[in-house]
């Protein structure tokens, strides 16, 4: 029968020197440490899906040595002797079978609720750019199995990569795998490919957000119960996430921190602010018509401090929405990389209920930037106050909707199609209710 838990204190080896790999498939370990501080090692736990939490008042040492397919539950107890530990499992299902996780690592001496969380609040994605100039998360590939691929398909695979399955994102079913360092995502992903019941693999790419501009003064102008009224239509927002100040207002109905799932909600950027109050009709855009009532927001934060989010981000925020309830989204932010996968999610998302918008990017090129740019997805280009296209709006056959791109935010003027798409979400919203 399978174990969820294990509390024990084993014997922890003396240790000298440098470097540290691991894998981890289902409930057996392979580990190789030569002299790594032992929060180094357990923070490769974390690069690979568990939660670690220890107390911070033991004293910790170094790690040698090589763990060669042992149980994880073997492992934890030998690095974190002579004290206690618990190590917490999840299943995984997806489109291969179901699988174990670690979910939850916890070393403590005396007091089980002495340990605390082995790394600071505050995730930032380690974005890297690959040798064609895509950007991309460090050390992550993204793959999708053939149908009538299996779990040992799967294991193989990761074999092969000398990889950790960090997540299951299903729908749309695609597998994150986590590399060692001597593995670079080139590489991987072309051993992926060659490798039998796979139908393609990724990088998990890296998305910067939009920058709207700030202009002179111009005048004017996994779920979560919503409590959406009869007829009351939300608007998921993914963006840098909402202030505090703003959590409290009547249209604001819920929040969610996609990066970070375990923190409260933020915006290191700002950029989600101002998306998500003008979803809501809480800032009307120079030219449009203010709404009377406004509209029901669900800011979810996808975007880290340094302006980037990732595939597997916008995943779980699209699921989130779902289960939520929120039958419209808001993307103000895009990217010239078009994915396979991320396309995928899109297709999905909108063939179950979802209406999304995304801003078509303040660049006039002509040529799609995506989300916008996927057929399901409604990509939405800028108009001046005066109805006329602004100028820096991005065009062509790919944009649906043209709206006001002009917004004025605690006495300053911003202007850019980030502005544009949340304006038409909300408005879209509204006319469901009308």
């Amino acid at each position: 029968m399978k174990r969820f838990l294990a509390i024990a204190s084993l014997l922890l080896l003396a240790l000298p020197t440098l470097g540290a790999t691991l894998r981890i498939e289902g409930e057996r370990a392979w580990l190789a440490a030569d002299g790594e501080p032992l929060s180094k090692v357990l923070r490769l736990f974390e690069q690979r899906g568990a939660e670690v939490l220890i107390d911070p008042t033991l004293e910790l040492g170094r790690v040698s040595g090589d763990w060669e397919n042992t149980t994880v539950e073997r492992l934890i107890g030998q690095l974190a002797s002579p004290n206690s530990f618990l190590v917490e499992w999840r299943r995984v299902t997806g489109p291969l079978g179901d699988l174990y996780q670690v979910s939850r690592i916890r070393i403590y001496g005396e007091r089980l609720s002495a340990a605390k969380p082995l790394s600071p609040a505050g995730k930032v994605f380690d974005v890297v750019e690959g040798t064609n100039g895509v950007k991309y998360i460090r050390g992550e590939i993204m793959v999708g199995f053939k149908k009538g691929s299996t779990i040992e398909d799967l294991n193989a695979l990761l074999r092969k990569l000398d990889g950790t399955l960090i997540e299951v994102i299903d729908p749309p079913g695609i597998y994150r795998i986590k590399l060692n360092d001597g593995m670079s995502v080139e590489d991987a992903m072309a051993i992926a490919n060659a490798h039998p019941g796979v139908e393609t693999s990724e990088p998990n790419l890296a998305y910067p957000s939009l920058e709207h501009a700030t202009l002179s003064e111009l005048g004017s102008g996994i779920g979560m119960n919503l409590n959406l009224q009869p007829g009351e239509t939300a608007v998921a927002v993914f963006d840098s996430g909402l202030d505090p100040q703003y959590a409290g207002l009547d249209v604001i109905r819920g929040t969610f921190d996609a990066v970070d799932p375990t923190a409260a909600i933020s915006d290191p950027l700002g950029h989600g602010t101002l998306t998500a109050l003008v979803a809501a009709g809480v800032i009307t855009p120079e030219g449009a018509e203010a709404v009377a009532s406004g509209t029901a927001v669900l800011a979810i934060r996808t975007f880290d401090e340094n302006g980037y989010t990732s595939s597997d981000t916008i995943m779980r925020a699209l699921e989130f929405a779902s289960n939520s309830g929120a039958s419209i989204v808001n993307m103000s932010w895009g990217s010239e990389i078009n994915s396979q996968f991320m396309e995928l999610a899109m297709d999905y998302a909108a063939q179950n209920g979802l209406t999304l918008y995304a801003s078509a990017g303040n660049e006039p090129t002509g040529e799609p930037i995506y989300p916008a740019g996927y057929d399901s997805v409604i990509a939405v280009g800028g108009l001046n106050p005066d109805g006329s296209k602004w100028e820096q709006s991005n065009y062509g056959d790919f944009v649906e909707v043209y709206s006001p791109a002009i917004a004025v935010f605690d006495g300053k003027t911003y202007a850019g199609t980030s502005i544009s798409s949340p304006y038409t979400a909300g408005r879209a919203a509204q006319s469901q209710r009308e």
